[in-house]
Formats: C-alpha cells, structure tokens, sequence
C-alpha cells in the first residue's frame, strides 16, 4: 500500500504551459505527488478563494493512503481517476488513509463573475 511521507502547502501549476498558479497542498507519497490547489490569479477585484483544511496533518504523516474522493457541495461523492478533477465553488477532498480521513477543501470565493478553478492533480 502507499504510504504518505509528508504533506505541505504549496504552489503550482499543473503542466508547463498553463498560465494558471495554483495554491493549496501537496500530499507527497512513496509512490507519487497528489496536489490539491484553487487557481490564485486575479481577473478584476474578486477574491480567488483559499485552501484549508480542520486536520493536525502531522498526524496523517507515515499513514497508508486508502484511497481519495471528492465531495462537492451537494455532498455528491467521486472516486479519483490519475487524469485530475475540476469542482466550482467548493471542492472538499477525502484522503481516506489507516489513520483515519483526512479531509482538505477548497472554496472558491468569487464576485459571480470570475470564477477560480479547483484541481486535484497527481503526478
């Protein structure tokens, strides 16, 4: 099983050529980097958003990663495939590992017009 080695904010972007940056986390494991991020530009004067998360991640730190899914705002759950993830307004990400749920989530806090991404990547 794959196990987490450490988990720390970030800022990326998710391929060479995009000129979208993105804030949020990245969850480094034995077998792959998973970055979860809202894009951080600025169209006009809205706010991007933020990433956060409830959870002491030290503790998930040496955890067997389960599996990861999605819940939207509507609580709707997907399973990950390895191609990434795209969710408005709020993007909630269950990292289920042997230490319990570790839950990171993105709101997308906008003016209605310009609104930001939300990614989950892995690499």
């Amino acid at each position: 099983m794959e196990k987490i080695l450490r988990i720390e904010e970030t800022n990326f972007k998710t391929s060479k050529n995009d000129y979208h940056n993105y804030e949020g986390f990245q969850v480094v494991t034995d077998e792959q980097t998973i970055k979860v991020g809202i894009s951080s530009g600025q169209s006009c004067c809205e706010n991007y958003g933020y990433m956060t998360t409830n959870d002491d991640l030290k503790e998930f730190e040496g955890a067997e990663l389960v599996s990861i899914k999605v819940v939207d705002k509507s609580l709707n759950v997907k399973a990950i495939e390895n191609d990434g993830f795209d969710e408005g307004e709020a993007m909630f990400v269950n990292f289920n590992t042997t230490k319990g749920v570790m839950q990171l989530v993105a709101y997308n806090s906008h003016n209605g017009y310009y609104g930001h991404e939300a990614v989950l990547v892995s690499k």
